[in-house]
């Protein structure tokens, strides 16, 4: 086997093992992308966080979540979000609110009075 020959085999192994190490890397960052956006948040803290909210000025009487995400119309788009609400004492009346907030960030979307 002649010496250049020998060069261009060398090159082609280093080629390929360098394609292939950048597939495993690109192939673990897609991964580690798609794995973070589809987790969830616990539909108790987005709760708890509703209710930290909801404590001053008045008494929380009740509350409760949907602890899985539901589909949701919103703007003309079906998302999931958690459903909520919050029923609290104001001047001595019981005011209901409801919610949505968003399951894979816990920010809340909406808050309306019934």
């Amino acid at each position: 086997m002649s010496f250049e020959k020998y060069i261009n085999r060398r090159d082609d192994v280093l080629l390929a093992g360098f394609l292939f190490g950048c597939g495993i890397v690109i192939g673990g960052v897609v991964g580690a992308l798609i794995a973070d956006h589809s987790k969830k948040i616990d539909g108790n803290e987005v709760l708890q966080k509703a209710k930290n909210l909801f404590t001053e000025p008045g008494t929380i009487e009740g509350s409760w979540i949907e602890l899985q995400p539901i589909e949701a119309e919103r703007f003309g788009q079906i998302q999931e979000v958690f459903y909520g609400g919050i029923a609290r004492t104001e001047n001595g009346e019981l005011v209901q609110y409801e919610f949505m907030a968003d399951p894979t960030t816990g920010n809340f979307l909406d808050f309306y009075k019934l």
